[in-house]
């Protein structure tokens, strides 16, 4: 079947073009108008803002610098990366110059929905003028008629409709058959089953969202942790209008935060909590299928899914990630950076551009995964950099010293590689970085990595490292819990294990493998990287080694498969007989089967089966976890409403709720009930209630944490505040 493909409107003649584009917008004004004057037409206005917003201004970037024939995926994937730019860069300009004119809010809806269609009423002449006589025939959308086309769509729908019956009816019948599928997938994939090649992409996105929706939209309102803070920095700037930039928090020099969180929730006319909980997984499903696209171009569409149902198994992406909305779209930026890095067919020129804007981008929104790929860009850089200078010098210099070298003005010029990892960009990054660190938020996250990096120092130089100053040690030691905890930690072990055979592999036969040689270079970097994770005193914890290691999956997800593929060679090279065994025909038979089971033990599937210790916070709706019900909300919403500057008290876990609200007065229950403040609050929540209990933290480079008897902190206190779901205290 084919369609006119709306995701390659940059490849549209100027005619069809404009007029397309004219009639979405009229679309857009029509259903905002009709409901500003109270006929509220359900989702159109969600759905219609979204593309606005998403969409179209991307598209008008890419047919302005005439970026044309990049595919149906990188289109969609640039053009959502560029309108995420412009529309961040249009919250920044208007928070600037809107003051200056004396309109004192600038984030109020009236003078964004004015701005930003004068943006992309701009950027529609820069299109249509700069890509005048485009007369090609409009792409059409090849849509695969495999019945497994309706299959995969249909998994984000489950997803929805198990997380409702979850929240409302205690049912988590769905979200297991979801888990169920999605692993049937995996081994399908391997099996060369119902799936066919065409559908990967297809696969990998709605797979991802799938993921990310069965435990974003657990609870009615956000769970996790950073979360709560950044959902405070939005309503900090939406009920002022204005986004005050000297608020001295790291989060608060984050544009994904501060600017784009906020324009989302005026024009969708949403709550930020549905912009962190629905809009937000919309965006970041696209990372593994911007990565899928980068690791197919240097391989094959097998390794890609494989690398990416690798990457996106790993219950951080779907479980931690969901609680950082600014690494989410960090994320998004770097991996595009990625599919434009491998890209050697690209315009040098357009190339940059893509490269340049993606980076700052990616250091507008999250200050540690910036870091992160700074600091690699430059050991990755000369990997690069120092081979091909001694490749071009010594032999010239050794034969010259020899005497048998006659150059020849006249000749042609010796060709080097195209590399597009190169000085400038780095440069040009790291003034971007000092720029943006150095004057947003007061310098705090400049102040920020470089406290780490004393304090790693410090414990290198000046005090004993071992598994209580180091993290992913502390995790590689410990004891676990149960049997079936300890064989997880092997199978997480063995994914480090391939990976490293995987470079191994790839060093050695470069030309079976066809991995690009910047991609290599960051990736052997990376891995370094994952290393330091678990050895260096206090580089992980700054994350958690969770976070380190999702993020260094980004680069290093397909040598994995590449490692487990030149394993399975050597191992049946060596016994011929493991073929005929289960799951072990070909090398994708028995990746398949390992990275499902993989997948099983990450999302709590098996755990929750058996009843050992369930992590599934979707699965698992008794242990206690930061997702907080109404009535936990509404109390917290009751104790900063009195207004009252003074101490409140609260455990661990609901730390985080009252995190969102005002971060200036909360403290940790001390462990010892007498070190509590007189003319303070105390918080309880569901947990505390219905348990008796309070969780007692220790925070360091490695977290503790013990639960204790309730009854002992409310002697003496008045209960002040009880909704039968939490309950504040006075004393």
């Amino acid at each position: 079947m084919h369609l006119p493909d709306p995701f390659r409107m940059n490849d549209w003649d100027n005619r069809t073009f404009f007029w397309m584009f004219q009639a979405l917008q009229f679309a857009f004004l029509a259903v905002v108008s009709l409901d500003l004057v109270g006929y509220y037409i359900p989702i159109a206005r969600e759905a219609l803002a979204f593309l606005y917003l998403t969409l179209l201004p991307g598209v008008l970037v890419l047919k302005a610098l005439r970026f044309h024939d990049l595919g149906t995926i990188e289109t969609l994937l640039y053009s959502v990366g560029l309108s995420l730019v412009v529309v961040m860069l249009t919250g920044l300009t208007a928070n600037i110059v809107y003051p200056l004119l004396r309109y004192t809010r600038p984030f109020s809806f009236s003078i964004l929905i004015i701005t930003l269609v004068a943006v992309v009423q701009v950027l529609l002449y820069l299109a249509l003028t700069r890509d005048k006589g485009r007369t090609t025939e409009n792409p059409r959308l090849a849509v695969p008629s495999s019945p497994a086309v309706p299959f995969l769509i249909l998994l984000p729908f489950l997803a929805i409709i198990g997380t409702y019956l979850r929240d409302n009816h205690h049912m988590v019948t769905f979200l297991f058959l979801l888990l169920v599928l999605i692993a049937v997938i995996g081994l399908a994939v391997g099996f060369d089953r119902f799936i066919p090649k065409s559908c990967y992409g297809l696969g990998v996105y709605t797979i991802a969202l799938a993921l990310l929706y069965h435990t974003s939209l657990i609870s009615g309102y956000v769970w996790g942790y950073d979360i709560h803070h950044e959902l405070n920095l939005v309503n900090g700037v939406l009920v002022p209008g204005l986004w005050d930039m000297t608020i001295p928090y790291n989060t608060n020099g984050m544009l994904s935060v501060v600017a784009l969180v906020p324009i989302y929730s005026l024009i969708c006319d949403l709550d930020p909590v549905w912009i962190f909980k629905i809009v937000y997984p919309l965006l970041f499903a696209l990372v593994p299928l911007a990565l899928y696209r980068a690791v197919e171009k240097q391989t094959d569409a097998r390794i890609g899914f494989f690398s990416i149902f690798f990457f996106f198994s790993f219950f951080t992406f779907y479980t931690e990630m969901i609680s950082l909305a600014r690494q989410q779209i960090a994320e998004l930026f770097l991996a595009l950076t990625v599919l434009a890095l491998i890209d050697k067919s690209m315009d040098r020129g357009r190339q940059a551009f893509l490269m340049v804007a993606f980076a700052f981008a990616m250091i507008v929104s999250h200050y540690g995964l910036s870091y992160i790929y700074l600091f690699s860009l430059v050991p990755a850089w000369l990997l690069l950099a120092v081979p091909e200078r001694l490749q071009s010098w010594l032999p010239e210099r050794l034969a010259r010293v020899a005497g048998l070298l006659r150059p020849d003005p006249l000749g042609p010029a010796a060709t080097t590689p195209i590399r597009t990892l190169i000085l400038p960009y780095i440069l040009i990054f790291a003034a971007l970085a000092f720029l943006w660190y150095s004057t947003v938020a007061e310098g705090t996250a400049l102040a920020t990595v470089t406290g780490i990096g004393d304090k790693i120092w410090t414990t290198l130089f000046m005090d004993s490292a071992g598994p209580k100053t180091a993290q992913g040690l502390h995790i590689l030691t410990s004891q676990s819990t149960t049997p079936l905890h300890s064989l997880a930690k092997v199978v997480h072990v063995a994914t480090q294990g391939l990976i490293a055979v995987g470079l191994l592999a790839t060093l050695l036969k470069r030309e079976r493998w066809r991995i690009e040689p910047e991609y290599l270079a960051v990736s052997l970097v990376f891995f370094l990287i994952n290393i330091a994770g678990i050895v260096v005193p206090f580089f992980a914890s700054s994350l958690n080694t969770s976070r380190l290691y999702h993020i260094t999956l980004i680069f290093l997800a397909p040598f994995a498969i590449i490692g487990g593929i030149a394993l399975y060679e050597r191992v049946t090279g060596w016994i011929r007989g493991i073929r005929a065994a289960p799951f072990m025909g070909t090398a994708y038979q028995a990746l398949s089967a390992f990275l499902v089971v993989f997948f099983l033990f990450n999302s709590g599937l098996l755990y929750q089966v058996v009843d050992d210790n369930p992590t599934s916070m979707a699965l698992d709706t008794t242990g206690d976890k930061p997702v907080f019900n109404a009535r936990e909300v509404q109390g917290a919403a009751w104790l900063f409403s009195e207004g009252d500057e003074r101490p409140v008290y609260v455990d661990g876990t609901r730390w985080w709720l009252l995190l969102g609200f005002d971060p200036g007065y909360q403290r940790y229950i001390p462990a010892d009930a007498s070190l509590l403040e007189p003319n303070s609050y105390l918080y309880f929540g569901t947990y505390n209630l219905v348990r008796e209990s309070i969780r007692i933290e220790t925070h360091g480079a490695v977290t503790t944490a013990m639960y204790t008897d309730a009854d002992r902190f409310v002697r003496g206190h008045h209960r002040v505040y009880d909704n039968a779901g939490s309950v504040v205290y006075y004393r």
